[in-house]
Parts: structure tokens; sequence; C-alpha cells
């Protein structure tokens, strides 16, 4: 639909009527279904949601199901508390990659019952590349309360899971317009290659040795690995070494963090490697979860394992055993994600940030670990 055509020729205030009767008619003759089953509903939210009750107030209901046609309206700030019982009391959806989506996001005065339709999971929760696209663009009408924003689903068959969304969103005098398939387009695991653009920072020498207990077998093992270089360990010494490499470079991140004002809600203390190392509450009250990487070899920079679930994708972050994210009751959409490299040789670190666990973007300067408001930038 050409959205742009319509946004130029009526006022704004215009718009949306318009543009619902647009979808009306076109739905209409398509599905041939009753005009008298298509109604407006406004559930009390400032929002307009056009519906088609498919005959089920009638004695013949429609072989298809009920369903939205669109939604349009003024943003609204969101209520102060989520009810999770209201999304949890919604018919869970056959399709097991699918949440209980929002059409109009919680954050923009969206509500439940008529506003959750089946949504992948990926697209809802910003996990790929559209999502990102989609996020931010609820981003962008819940941060300005009364911004025009509309969505209209778009149906393959008779079942109310939309194949594609048409969205879009005001911006000043423009309107800007995006489409998404509703399902999961990413291409795999989130790259770790951002670790190789960031900024190389500085690590003391002396905050490493305090680190250490040298009268551990295991640290001197390290120290001497350090100090030596890998080379001056066996094989088998360099197997036992690369379990401490990571202690201490979780160690080292804690207090290069903590000196910028990052406190720790929880850090991994456990055997063996089921989930995020750190979790952290950065200055600007975002929660990051961690992964860390060390090495002793000069110049390399740790990759994220990419067996089984790639480490820091959404998945990862979300499954039951991640111990870190699952004591505190959060899943990928309520944290952002974060990768540190320390290289003990060069005595460096370097980190990539993420607000969607889809993009891993460098940081490229102390202060993009002040505030992550720039991670929220389209």
């Amino acid at each position: 639909m050409d959205y742009q055509r319509l946004w130029q020729a009526v006022a704004p205030d215009d718009f949306g009527p318009r543009v619902s009767a647009v979808w009306t008619d076109e739905y209409l003759t398509e599905i041939r279904a009753e005009p008298s089953d298509i109604v407006v509903v406004d559930p009390g939210n400032g929002f307009n949601y056009v519906f088609d009750l498919a005959g089920s107030m009638s004695d013949s209901p429609a072989p298809w199901s009920p369903r939205v046609l669109g939604v349009w309206g003024p943003s609204q700030p969101g209520a102060s508390l989520r009810q999770d019982s209201r999304i949890k009391g919604h018919p869970r959806p056959r399709r097991g990659q699918d949440d209980r989506g929002h059409l109009i996001a919680f954050a923009s005065g969206g509500g439940y019952d008529i506003n959750l339709l089946p949504m992948d999971a990926a697209l809802n929760r910003g996990w790929s590349d559209d999502g990102a696209r989609f996020r931010a663009m609820e981003r962008r009408a819940a941060a300005s309360p009364g911004t025009l924003f509309f969505i209209r689903p778009i149906y393959s068959d008779d079942t109310d899971r939309p194949t594609r969304f048409e969205v879009g969103v005001q911006d000043g005098d423009e309107l800007i317009v995006d489409a998404f398939a509703n399902e999961d387009t990413r291409s795999g695991a989130m790259s770790s290659s951002a670790l190789r653009r960031a900024a190389a920072l500085p690590i003391d020498r002396d905050l490493i040795v305090g680190c250490l207990d040298t009268t551990n077998a295991h640290d001197a093992l390290f120290d001497k690995g350090w100090r030596s270089g890998p080379g001056s360990l066996s094989r088998g010494e360099r197997n036992l070494v690369a379990g401490v490499t990571g202690h201490v470079a979780e160690s080292v991140t804690e207090l290069l963090l903590d000196a910028l004002q990052w406190h720790v809600l929880w850090h991994f203390t456990g055997p063996g490697r089921h989930g995020v190392d750190l979790l952290f509450l950065a200055p600007d009250d975002k929660v990051v979860a961690v992964e860390v990487k060390g090495t002793l070899v000069p110049g390399r920079v740790p990759r994220l394992s990419r067996r089984e679930l790639g480490q820091m994708s959404a998945a990862w972050v979300d499954k039951a055993d991640n111990p870190g994210t699952a004591e505190l009751g959060l899943q990928s959409v309520d944290v952002y994600g974060g990768v540190v490299a320390v290289n003990f040789a060069d005595l460096t670190w370097r980190v990539g940030l993420t607000s969607n666990f889809a993009v891993l973007r460098p940081v490229l300067d102390v202060a993009h670990l002040e505030s992550l408001a720039w991670l929220d930038e389209e």
C-alpha cells in the first residue's frame, strides 16, 4: 500500500480514518467478508482497532478466525505496571517460536486482549535485524507521546496469525514506513567481529597482579604463562590454564567496569559453563549480561563460541539452564548484552555491546561505557 501518497494527500489528523477505510476496502475485496462484521474498537488506550468479527456474533460464522485488520492512533504514555497475568491468560500461540506479541507496544500505551496476537519471537523481541528495526520504530513512538503510529497485520490463510506487518510512525512532518515478515529472519548467531573494531583500552599490570594468588597452583601456572608467554607451558599446562585465564579475565572485567560505576548483580561461581559470566547494572540503570573472554596470545581477539546455541544469542540467554538470568527472572528482552575480550599479553581489553542480541556494536571510547543511550539510536 502506498502510505506515503496518502500521507501527502491528507492532514495528519485525517490519516488514521482514511487509512483504516482503505484497509477495510482491500480486506473486503480479498476475503469477501461481510461489511457488517467489520467494526472499529477503542479498548480505552486511545488506539483504534479495525476488527473482523468473522460472523462470530451470528449463527453463521465465517471459515476464517476473528482478527485485527489494523490499528492506528497517537502513542500514549505506557502504564506503570505490566500485568503479566493478562498476557499469560491469552491463548498460547500454536507455533512454538511465537510470542503473544503486542500490536501496540506496552511502552506506547498498548494493552492486552485485542492488542495481542501470535508474533515471531525474533521479531517481537528485536533479536533479528528486522526485529531491531521494528523495535526502533516502537521506541520512536514511545519516546514522543502523541506521535501517530499504525500497524497492519497481513494474513495469508484463515487463521489469526499474520504472515507479515506493515508499520508506520510519524517523524515530525514525515512518515516512516516499513514492512516485516512474521518469521525469524536471523542468519545465525550474533557475530563478534565488532570486537576487532573496538578500541583497545589499556589495563594496568598491577590490576591483574591483584587478581592473582600465586600460592595457588593454578594461579601460579597462569602467572607463568602470562609473564613468559604461552610457549613456556606444556600442552597439558596450557589445557589447565585455559579455564584459569577465563576466571582471571572475569575478575579483571569486574574491576575495570566497577571503576566506571558498573555494579555487579550476579557472577558465575559454579562448575561448568551454562550461561552468561556476569550481570551488571550499568550507570544509566540498564541491566547488561556480559560474556568474558581472555587470552594469553599477543594480538589475538577471542571469539564467541558457535557450538549448539551461539553464545550471546537471544536464545542462548533465554535458555532455562542459564543460571544468572533465570535466578533474577530476566530474559533477553529485559537486558542488554556485552562481550569483553581481555588480552593479557597486550594489556588491553575490548568491549562490544548489543541492545537486541542481533548486532554487536564496538565500544570506540570509554564514554560509550558511561551511558548506553547510543545503543538505542536507530
